[in-house]
């Protein structure tokens, strides 16, 4: 049995990877701030086993006993490989920094570059008697290196996001990690973060669909312990 861990699988990308782990052979557990009650059914008509997580990261004191909770529920006689994917992301706010609230900062680092780490952390702790293949995939940005106006806490949450992979990636070695960058993708979040861009219009948008085929390929076929890659 393959266990996934996904965050952000309500909707989007995450969405989009969760259906297309649909498997008899993987059991998917999903976290999100609220239950996409369609994956559920989908699961259940395809005989696949899903936990599912209504969890908000920001809430980030939680997140070590969700990952024991989780953890506790796999059958170690059974399991043959554990990946984490860390998906889950906001883009707001979008704004010049002097004009965002403090508290709003707050729970996008918490969100977006916070709880990512506590939840490998976690991961990495709580599998550590789990002699299997164990990987951590995180989902970037190409605003880590290709700054916007209004747009420096999601650039600075996702550059940070690339340096932990590459930190981890020379301390660790029982679990491997990795991070990708999707590329512009025709999401609600892409919409959010291009406000401001008079160029938008321009720019090609994949499909959620291709992005998460080019991500599995990563996490299943090409993975690159302490690699951050672009999707394509």
């Amino acid at each position: 049995m393959r266990y996934f861990i996904i965050t952000g699988s309500s909707r989007g990308i995450g969405k989009t990877l969760t259906e297309k782990l649909l498997s008899p052979n993987h059991h998917l557990f999903c976290i999100s701030r609220e239950v996409n009650n369609e994956l559920l059914s989908l699961a259940e008509s395809n005989n696949v086993s899903m936990d599912y997580f209504d969890v908000d990261l920001k809430d980030v004191h939680k997140l070590d006993d969700l990952m024991n909770q989780i953890i506790q529920k796999i059958d170690a006689s059974i399991i043959e490989s554990i990946y984490l994917v860390n998906n889950a992301a906001v883009v707001k706010p979008v704004e010049f920094i002097s004009q965002s609230e403090p508290n709003g900062i707050i729970d996008h680092m918490n969100i977006n570059l916070i709880a990512p780490m506590l939840l490998t952390s976690s991961f990495i702790k709580y599998t550590k008697a789990l002699k299997v293949d164990k990987r951590v995939m995180n989902i970037s940005s190409g605003l880590s290196f290709n700054l916007k106006p209004m747009l420096s806490c999601y650039s600075t949450s996702k550059a940070g996001l690339e340096t932990f992979v590459k930190s981890i990636g020379v301390e660790q070695g029982d679990v491997k990690i990795m991070g990708v960058r999707p590329g512009a993708t025709d999401t609600q979040m892409y919409e959010e973060s291009v406000v401001t861009d008079e160029r938008a219009s321009e720019i090609k948008l994949a499909k959620t669909s291709y992005a998460a085929e080019r991500i599995l390929t990563f996490l299943l076929d090409r993975f690159e312990h302490g690699k951050v890659v672009k999707a394509w």
